[in-house]
């Protein structure tokens, strides 16, 4: 078996086509039965964030799982292949289950380091064990990917700062409007990135913040703990204008504010600027908002200025934790490799005893008739000894095979070498005949 990783990110493709491709919680499910029902797709997870969509498969034939995650992402884009897959990675092996561990540590995040991916991926294994597409080699894969990212935060200083996509929209704000103190500010969405941002903004001295979600009891909830105030989506555009600082980020599968409510609170606000960032995706704010003059709009990839500041002290860091994933990729790869050779070794020792038996038992009857029962016994822990003595350096070799096309190549050769298809294909007629003896 092996790994297959097939996915694009915020470094191989725009927010347009990621939010094209964003999963909804709600469309994970039925994506991973989509997945799964492929031939080449023994097992499937499916991590979708506002900075990436992935897709981590379990496969014998590496090159038609990626052709068939090259189709899934191509349908749920609505485009054809050739231009999504321009786009896309596809990672086999080792650069897979590191690219895997990388990604749950955050080394892989627009912002180096930020925390949150490792629940977001701890979320995505948990689909697919809800969903049935996660299997013995998945759950192994992943628990090495859990203990490989808490290594390499606990280990490194990759998770010393604390550095998250809401503050560095916090840290946009602060570049515009310099002092952010008597600023207010209004989150729309109560999850978990307006939680923290509303933290770095409290923080940071804004006057009010505003909560807009579509349920007022989250809204209330966040908004009384900052002593805010909390609102319906549908009064947004009422209080809109009193924003000087807006951010967003919900799970909406449509634009949340649109140009028109935008246009009217800037003309309340007479010749004062409005800041927004759109955290979302896919996005919550409609791009055509950006064009109203006085409003500057800005998306989450437009953050990446943002997060190249310290990026010096943060790469020692990221080198570091790489070299510590490696190891942890090793181990699990070699576990991998074991589920293949083991078969293969008991087939050789099965194979070689099989033979070791028949050849006794005609010595037995041409040469050794007169042999007593302790003789008997004695010539076959002999025959024994000699096979596991003359066996022991080529299964040693076996357990050592190389995890990639070279190890493939070397236990086709090891089935040819011993014979084991017709030593396997002699056994399975023996236990047939007796079987029908019986």
């Amino acid at each position: 078996m092996r790994i297959c990783h097939v996915g694009l990110n915020h470094k191989t493709a725009p927010v347009e086509l990621r939010e094209r491709l964003a999963v909804g919680d709600d469309q994970i499910g039925p994506c991973l039965q989509q997945l799964v029902d492929r031939p080449a797709v023994r097992e499937v997870s499916l991590l979708s964030t506002c900075n990436r969509v992935e897709i981590t498969m379990v496969t014998h034939d590496p090159d038609a799982a990626i052709a068939s995650a090259h189709e899934w992402f191509a349908h749920k884009a609505g485009m054809d292949i050739e231009s999504v897959a321009e786009h896309l990675y596809s990672l086999t092996t080792n650069e897979a289950v590191l690219h895997l561990f990388s990604v749950a540590s955050g080394l892989d995040s627009l912002v180096l380091g930020e925390p949150q991916i490792l629940g977001q991926t701890k979320a995505a294994y948990e689909y697919a064990l809800e969903n049935g597409t996660a299997g013995h080699i998945l759950h192994r894969l992943y628990q090495f990917t859990f203990a490989a990212a808490k290594r390499a935060r606990s280990e490194t200083d990759i998770g010393r700062q604390s550095v998250n996509i809401s503050s560095c929209a916090v840290e946009l704000a602060k570049r515009i409007f310099g002092d952010l103190t008597g600023k207010t500010v209004m989150l729309i969405g109560a999850g978990e990135m307006a939680e923290l941002a509303a933290r770095h903004l409290h923080a940071n001295g804004c006057a009010d913040i505003l909560v807009a979600n579509r349920t007022l009891q989250r809204a209330t909830q966040l908004a009384r703990e900052f002593d805010g105030h909390a609102l319906t989506l549908e009064q947004l555009p009422d209080y809109l204008d009193a924003a000087d600082i807006v951010i967003s980020g919900t799970g909406a599968n449509t634009y949340v504010l649109l140009p028109e409510p935008v246009r009217a609170a800037r003309q309340k606000r007479g010749g004062t600027p409005m800041f927004l960032v759109d955290i979302a995706v896919p996005r919550d704010i409609d791009p055509r908002v950006g064009d109203i003059d006085g409003i500057y709009l800005y998306d989450i990839d437009d953050l990446q200025q943002v997060v190249q500041g310290n990026m010096e002290q943060r790469q020692q860091a990221a080198k570091a934790a790489r070299e510590l994933l490696q190891e942890e990729a090793k181990s699990f790869l070699a576990w991998l490799k074991s589920l293949e050779s083991v078969p293969l070794i008991r087939s050789v020792q099965q194979a070689y005893d099989m033979r070791r038996e028949d050849e006794l038992a005609k010595a037995m009857q041409r040469y050794l008739k007169d042999l007593s029962p302790n003789q008997r016994e004695a010539v076959e822990r002999l025959s024994k000894a000699l096979m596991k003595r003359f066996l022991h350096p080529t299964l040693c070799a076996l357990k050592g095979l190389p995890d990639d096309m070279e190890g493939d190549l070397l236990m086709g050769a090891a089935r040819r070498l011993f014979d084991l298809d017709s030593a396997e294909a002699i056994q399975s007629a023996k236990e047939s005949d007796e079987l029908s003896s019986g």
